[in-house]
C-alpha cells in the first residue's frame, strides 16, 4: 500500500527543479531532489537523498479541470496538481512529505493528506513536515505499508 499526498497550486507558480531544491535548502531540510528532471514531463520516479541516504518517490503532474477541482474542493485558480506517492521506507516517506510541504508553501498552494483527511497551507505545511521528521527520527517508527499514519508501537493483537 502507498502513502499519497497532493499539492494544488496556480499553474504559473510551477517552480523549476532548481528553484524547488533551493527552497528545500533555504528551509534547512536535509533533502536533495534530482534537479535534472522536468517534473511536468517526467511523471514517475523522482530520485532523492534524505540525510545522505538514497530515497525518492513517485511524482505525477497534471492540470485538473473545473469539475474535478469542484469535486475535491480546490479553487479553480489552483488547477495544477502534483501527486506524491511512496511506500514505507523512512527516507522515501520523509522525502515525499518534505518535498510536498515545501512545494505547497513556496507556490501558495494547498497540501492534501487523504490518509488523515487534512490540508495544510503555507507555514502550516512546513510545520507539519518538521513534526513528521521529529516523529520519525527513530527509523523503527517509520510507517509500515498499509498503515502510514499509524504511530502505535503496540503489536496489532494488543488492542487494550
Amino acid at each position: 500500500m502507498s502513502f499519497d499526498l497532493t499539492v494544488h497550486f496556480p499553474t504559473e507558480r510551477m517552480p523549476s527543479p532548481q528553484q524547488w531544491q533551493a527552497a528545500i535548502a533555504d528551509r534547512a531540510f536535509p533533502l536533495k531532489i534530482d534537479t535534472d528532471l522536468d517534473i511536468v514531463t517526467s511523471n514517475g520516479s523522482l530520485p532523492c537523498e534524505y540525510q545522505g541516504k538514497s530515497g525518492g518517490f513517485e511524482c505525477y503532474y497534471s492540470v485538473l479541470g473545473a469539475d474535478e477541482l469542484r469535486d475535491i474542493g480546490i479553487p479553480e485558480s489552483a488547477p495544477c496538481e502534483i501527486m506524491f506517492s511512496t511506500h514505507s521506507p523512512r527516507e522515501e516517506f520523509l522525502s515525499a512529505v518534505i518535498a510536498a510541504a515545501v512545494l505547497a508553501e513556496m507556490t501558495g498552494g494547498v497540501l492534501m493528506d487523504p490518509q488523515e483527511g487534512r490540508t495544510y497551507e503555507g507555514a502550516g505545511a512546513i510545520a507539519w513536515a518538521r513534526e513528521l521528521e521529529r516523529t520519525y527520527e527513530n527509523p523503527a517508527a517509520a510507517p509500515r505499508a498499509g498503515s502510514p499514519a499509524s504511530q502505535s508501537t503496540k503489536p496489532w493483537w494488543k488492542f487494550w
